[in-house]
């Protein structure tokens, strides 16, 4: 069991530095010690005109190694809307391929297609309704014993279950290296002010913290769930590598959400 569950927090380490730097219930197993090369993915189409759609492609590299981006040119990359039209994303600089035009819609199901080297990953995401991120409000919360500045959002969850959303966090202009998801589970068709737990959290007085809701499909959810689960130990049961969305054996997401921001300045 223990040279396993080292592996598994290996490939736990390497997602969450690869993929925060931004039903395919397949799990991705992979000994970043000993393995070969595998592709990584970060795909997003949003509502938001300036991001749009864009996907990055980079490489897994020893894990000794330093964090920055692996990224890998020559790919032809395409997205597919669910009314036939194919958009193909250029490359604008080294593994990141945009393309302006595919601007998410709200109900729309999106087909991710790359080709690389001989090989092919595929992936399909639904575009969520909105929901408005509506405020946000700092709480002291005790955790680890201690006091911590914690950033409640505040929400309205539309009546019908299956809801699922994320939040990315910025302390100023510096992206927070936590993974933030929420549903409906327990609280369909109602206000939701749950706070975003970063158990490193550094927020203090002054800060500006800026977040960013996203709507996501379940198995976007379920993704960044299992992978933060596994992060943090979290699992009641045996560990295991977070589920991915990506067909064809790489690591990764790709996610049509929507965009709603809110930013705070703390007293």
């Amino acid at each position: 069991m223990i040279p396993q569950f080292n592996k598994i927090k290996t490939t736990v380490a390497f997602l969450i530095i690869m993929l925060l730097t931004t039903s395919c219930e397949k799990v991705i197993d992979v000994d970043l010690e000993n393995a070969s090369k595998k592709y990584v993915v970060e795909g997003e189409v949003s509502t938001h005109p300036i991001i749009a759609a864009q996907v990055k492609l980079s490489q897994t590299k020893n894990f000794s190694d330093d964090n920055s981006f692996n990224g890998v040119s020559g790919a032809v990359v395409t997205i597919q809307e669910n009314n036939g039209v194919i958009y193909n994303l250029t490359e604008t600089t080294t593994g990141v391929y945009s393309n302006t035009s595919l601007i998410g819609k709200y109900g729309s199901k999106y087909k991710l297609n790359i080709q690389i080297n001989g090989n092919s990953f595929t992936s399909n995401t639904i575009m969520p309704n909105y929901v408005n991120l509506d405020t946000l409000t700092v709480e002291n919360i005790l955790f680890g014993g201690e006091n911590s500045l914690t950033i409640k959002p505040s929400y309205n969850d539309p009546i019908g279950l299956g809801n699922s959303y994320r939040f990315i966090q910025y302390r100023n202009n510096k992206l927070v290296k936590n993974i933030f998801v929420q549903n409906d589970a327990i609280s369909d068709g109602r206000t939701i002010t749950r706070p975003l737990i970063n158990r490193d959290s550094e927020l203090e007085v002054d800060d500006s913290v800026k977040v960013i809701m996203q709507c996501i499909d379940e198995n976007v959810y379920n993704y960044w769930f299992s992978l933060n689960q596994a992060a943090t130990g979290n699992s009641q049961t045996t560990p295991a590598n977070p589920t991915s969305n990506i067909n064809g054996g790489a690591i990764g997401v790709f996610s049509a959400n929507t965009y709603s921001e809110k930013t705070i300045k703390l007293k």
